[in-house]
């Protein structure tokens, strides 16, 4: 399809191109007429076009139209082999027929092939092919004709004959393209209507279907004011290069260059869109590149449009001259600010093109299309009009003609200015969402996992581990859908939260009315949106998942959403995270930071509980951790590797400080795992022959245990991570604090480790450890049970997965200790 619409637009653009320089030559002023000759047809037949493209196959609209360019440039070279400009000029109007009805085909069939997850990236592409299509056709067809036209003698007589062999060959190329048509997939016709001459003039019923949607009628008016730009720069340059080669031998070579300059520029425009837009639709760019086209706009009017182009005579504009002149730094600036111009314009279209697509009924997709098209049209003459009315101003005030020029583009920018500020306006969230989101995507490198598992469309509620305060623009960068934000309304009462919140749509709630809270967020669902609330309900200190709060089993309920489990990895170790005991006021590790935001599988809303969910969160985060070591280059085996990984997140083991351990100790030489986290977090481990206070924290095993108890006693707390068969069993010499962990066949599944300190009075206990267990399990695990036993599972637990000794199990506090016996005294006792 995309090849198919690339060879169809070099044929319109270079048959234009030739005809233009053509009339030029003999003296029938063409260019203002070709502009309105190809929107005219846009406006005339828009609705019959629409129809066709909803009543039929749009693959079958497509091959017919590809036929119809065939007969239709066969007309064009009789045209110009008996010397006939009228007949040629109707041929160039039936070629415009043609694109009006190819058009709502080419663009409607793109989420008929694609869905509405790629098709941000395809409609990119197909207007990136669009343009270099256009770019290529304009150079060939100028350059081509100016050539022969110089070669032949450069007289009207001979003006035919530089015509007539290309128009031929672009006959030639036209056959190969129906067969591109038909080789395109088949899609099912969406509509029902017959033919009925009321049809024809349904302009203002499909422009009342387009308007009564609002989002879609102001999105059309930001793709209408763009082809009224397009088009205002299109003629403006073609008229520029006339002046300056006064309609002479060049002037097909000079409009082809500043053309191309500008197609150039666009098409690079939609490639970066395509890129930009390959993950969700995201309308923030349109705002952003209309404050690029307004500033480049007006620094571009500031320009002289003819530098070293101007010291060149009519007879010495070449393709060779024309080159040099755009490599000079005069002339050059000129041309580069023209792609510039055009560069950004494209970035402020696709996103809006792409969205509209996504948006259209199925069954009204060729008749919106159309609406569309005929809207955009009736800007394009307008635009027409505006230019040649500036024109005339100019000649009847006595403006020198160049400055004129550079008056209208003045004027055009104030117009993208005055557009641009509107559209902030209308879409205030997007255009700070997408220049919040580029500027974090410097810092941090956010790699999402399962994205999949998020529905396309409807209500989801997304229920992620909270690590950090940047948790939600984390999570926005990584969802491939915006995301809704749950938050307590108690903050809302600051003006600058309030405005924020506001602004992004955040869903407020009132703790205090836990019914009327959960009727709200469910109200958000019902919408249609993606909701995310965090079920913990406070940051964590430790690294690890907090308990669960009750009310979000009811929420998805009510609104009958499935749930998306989530989990945030790598965001412990941010500067917005409690790594290292404190938030903010640290270095970062490193610039770019990686994350890697792990996206679980739905849990339909009939299944939601506290221990389900759980469970998927925790099976969120190994998903994360297996996706992490992808790409990963190191001599450890994997399981190591993601178990060195593992250790780092949570608040036990410091990262870029030293810890210690005894020289000859059997059972930590058996934790590979150790070794590896200190290389991934650059921190030193000490040999020492003996315990010691002085360091900042011991990991060891029953030889540390020996050596700390045979120790005086002393002032500090010093944590001891103790990894021996003995580790439930407490010891409290004075100076140490002891914490049991656990390791599994030379993996470490389990660490306590002190309480992490509190920030404020108010802030709630989160608990390191727990008596009786070997602490919490660690990130990057999630677990099964089966007949009494516990299977650990993730990239550090093997494919078969790692069974827990009998009688541990992990609780549901995530603690992993010894089952419960009814009949033992004490938890020490059971161990």
């Amino acid at each position: 399809m995309i090849v198919q619409q690339t060879q169809n637009a070099f044929n319109d653009k270079a048959a234009q191109f030739i005809l233009v320089p053509l009339g030029g030559a003999i003296a029938f002023s063409v260019e203002s007429w070709a502009t309105i000759m190809i929107a005219l047809p846009f406006v005339l037949f828009a609705p019959l076009a629409g129809w066709l493209s909803d009543r039929f196959s749009k693959r079958d609209v497509m091959l017919g139209a590809a036929i119809a360019q065939l007969l239709i440039l066969l007309w064009l070279c009789a045209s110009i082999h008996i010397r006939s400009m009228e007949l040629a000029l109707c041929g160039f109007f039936a070629l415009a027929v043609q694109s009006a009805f190819f058009s709502p085909a080419k663009i409607g069939i793109n989420k008929e092939l694609v869905g509405s997850k790629h098709l941000g990236f395809a409609a990119g592409i197909q207007q990136m092919m669009a343009m270099l299509a256009i770019l290529s056709g304009q150079i060939a067809a100028g350059i081509i004709y100016d050539q022969r036209y110089k070669a032949l003698g450069e007289t009207p007589e001979v003006a035919w004959q530089a015509a007539f062999p290309p128009l031929v060959v672009l006959a030639a190329l036209a056959v190969p393209a129906i067969f591109m048509a038909w080789v395109v997939p088949r899609t099912p016709a969406q509509g029902a209507e017959k033919l009925h001459g009321g049809i024809l003039i349904q302009h203002f019923k499909h422009l009342g279907d387009l308007w009564r949607d609002a989002p879609l009628r102001q999105a059309s008016f930001g793709v209408a004011f763009f082809w009224g730009f397009a088009t205002f720069i299109n003629l403006w340059s073609v008229k520029l290069a006339k002046v300056l080669t006064e309609g002479q031998g060049g002037f097909g070579t000079l409009s082809s260059w500043f053309m191309a300059a500008a197609t150039l520029g666009m098409a690079l425009g939609f490639g970066v869109a395509s890129f930009l837009l390959r993950k969700r639709i995201e309308l923030g760019w349109v705002p952003l590149a209309g404050v690029a086209m307004t500033v480049t706009a007006l620094i571009f009017a500031l320009q002289d449009p003819t530098g070293s182009l101007r010291l060149l005579s009519a007879a010495e504009i070449s393709f060779h001259a024309v080159l040099k002149a755009a490599l000079s730094p005069i002339s050059g600036s000129f041309l580069w600010g023209l792609a510039s111009l055009a560069f950004f314009a494209a970035l402020f279209l696709a996103p809006l093109n792409a969205w509209m697509q996504d948006r259209y009924p199925p069954n009204q997709r060729g008749e919106l299309q159309s609406a569309v098209n005929l809207q955009d049209c009736l800007i394009g003459i307008i635009a027409a009009a505006f230019v040649e009315g500036l024109v005339l101003i100019a000649d009847m005030t006595g403006v020198e003609t160049v400055l004129g020029y550079r008056i209208q583009l003045a004027i055009a920018g104030v117009g993208c200015g005055l557009i641009t500020w509107f559209i902030i306006r209308l879409l205030p969230g997007h255009f700070v969402r997408v220049i919040g989101l580029s500027i974090l995507r410097i810092f941090y490198r956010i790699r999402p996992v399962g994205a999949e598992h998020i529905p396309e469309k409807g209500g989801v509620l997304l229920l992620p581990s909270h690590v950090s305060w940047a948790d939600a623009f984390f999570i926005t960068a990584a969802s491939p859908r915006p995301v809704r934000f749950v938050m307590d309304a108690i903050y809302m009462e600051k003006p600058a939260i309030r405005w924020f919140c506001t602004l992004f749509e955040t869903v407020p709630i009132d703790l205090g009315k836990p019914r009327e809270a959960m009727r709200t967020a469910a109200a958000a669902l019902q919408k249609g949106d993606l909701v995310c609330l965090f079920p913990e309900g406070r940051l964590t200190r430790t690294g690890t998942l907090l308990p669960l709060k009750r009310g979000f089993e009811i929420i998805a309920r009510q609104a009958k959403a499935p749930i998306v489990p989530a989990w945030l990895d790598g965001a412990w170790g941010s500067i917005f995270s409690f790594e290292g005991n404190r938030y903010f006021r640290k270095r970062p590790h490193r610039i770019p930071y990686g994350l890697a935001i792990s996206f679980g599988e739905p849990i339909e809303p009939r299944d939601a509980s506290i221990s389900l969910i759980r469970h998927g969160i925790l099976k969120a985060s190994s998903a994360a951790v297996e996706a992490r070591l992808k790409g990963w280059k190191r001599p450890e085996p994997r399981a190591v590797q993601a178990n060195g990984y593992q250790l780092g997140q949570i608040n036990a083991l410091p990262r870029r400080q030293a810890i210690a351990r005894l020289s000859d100790d059997p059972e930590i030489d058996a934790l590979p795992s150790v070794a590896t986290f200190t290389k991934l977090f650059k921190v030193k481990l000490h040999h020492r022959d003996q315990a010691s206070p002085q360091d900042h924290c011991w990991v060891g095993g029953s030889k540390l245990r020996h050596s700390i108890l045979a120790l005086p006693p002393t002032q500090g707390a010093v944590p001891f991570y103790d990894f021996s068969p003995d580790a439930l069993d407490p010891i409290d010499p004075p100076g140490w604090i002891h914490c049991p962990c656990l390791a599994v066949d030379g993996i470490i599944v389990a660490m306590s480790f002190p309480d992490p300190p509190k920030i404020s009075p108010s802030c709630s206990h989160q608990p390191g450890s727990k008596p009786g267990t070997y602490g919490h399990l660690l990130p990057g695990f999630d677990f099964s049970e089966k007949d009494g036993i516990t299977t650990l599972h993730g990239p550090a637990a093997g494919p078969d997965g790692l069974q827990l000794p009998h009688p541990l199990f992990v609780d549901d506090l995530g603690f992993v200790g010894p089952r419960q016996d009814p009949e033992t005294e004490s938890p020490g006792d059971s161990a």
